[in-house]
């Protein structure tokens, strides 16, 4: 028997699905999130208003899915088995390259750049965000810390260490990307910028590096 393909072809329902989330993104950044309405989207994408309704129930509906797609990277990198040892170095620094990739990468960048743009207008947007993205990133990284070695009494939550792990990650990095400024680090330099963050994160918790 042939080899199986790892890889499973799209149906047409999920590339008109693609389509439209695609035409939202480039929407959005151009026009904003107020100003594009369903037309615009529906025009763009070349699909039809049912089918969005149908996908997606509008465009808050739409932007929800952006924030999804664009955030399912780094929650699988989270929950990831293969980081199973975060009280060491190595098990940090190999889950910080994975986060790092997924939150500098273009469609994460797309995706803040438009709710940072809207959030004062529509504060829901905001909302939708933080809980999908941030608070999201930082919650799941927590529970794996208080199950390490990293949690010491008195010291610091499961929820402060993840706060300040993640942040030591992105930092100004971050906002060059977002800011259009470029950010181009080869994996020799990614993997410097993360094991200098790992590595003041460890000698501040106090913990030994394996």
């Amino acid at each position: 028997m042939g080899q199986v393909s790892a890889e499973k072809t799209p149906t047409r329902g999920e590339l008109r699905r693609q389509a439209m989330l695609d035409a939202a993104s480039e929407l959005f950044l151009e026009k904003g999130y107020e100003r594009t309405s369903l037309s615009d989207i529906v025009c763009r994408s070349k699909g039809s208003r049912s089918t969005l309704y149908e996908q997606f129930g509008g465009k808050e509906g739409l932007l929800r899915a952006m924030i999804e797609q664009a955030t399912a990277v780094t929650w699988q990198a989270l929950n990831s088995n293969t980081f199973a040892d975060l009280g060491s170095e190595e098990g940090l620094c190999a889950l910080g390259i994975c986060f790092v990739h997924a939150a500098l990468a273009p469609q994460s960048v797309a995706v803040f750049r438009v709710l940072a743009a809207e959030s004062e207008r529509v504060p829901e947007v905001a909302r939708l965000f933080f809980e999908l993205g941030p608070r999201s990133s930082e919650r799941i990284l927590a529970e794996r810390f208080a199950n390490s070695a990293l949690v010491r009494d008195g010291f610091a939550s499961p929820e402060q260490l993840a706060r300040v792990f993640l942040g030591s990650l992105l930092g100004v990095l971050h906002a060059r990307r977002v800011l259009g400024l470029s950010v181009v680090l080869d994996e020799a330099e990614m993997e410097s910028h993360v094991r200098v963050a790992v590595r003041v994160f460890l000698d501040g918790v106090g913990c030994c590096r394996a």
